[in-house]
């Protein structure tokens, strides 16, 4: 059991990965999926796939900073 100080995973949808990461197209988060470069969705049953939203906070907060010189 995770501690108690641990937020509740939750299960994000194509449309939720998308408004987070700013990605426009199903196909873009796919193809970065494919090319190892972002997590990989889980299956849920009946067809469907959904993210774990600490696995997309975590890649999101992994991201190289911009910096401008």
């Amino acid at each position: 059991m995770p501690p108690p100080d641990d937020p509740p995973t939750l299960l994000l949808t194509i449309d939720d990965v998308m408004r987070l990461t700013g990605y426009r197209s199903r196909s873009s988060i796919y193809r970065l999926v494919r090319q190892q470069r972002c997590p990989p969705p889980v299956v849920i049953g009946g067809g469907r796939v959904r993210w774990r939203s600490g696995e997309i906070e975590h890649w999101l907060q992994a991201l190289p900073i911009q910096t401008y010189v």
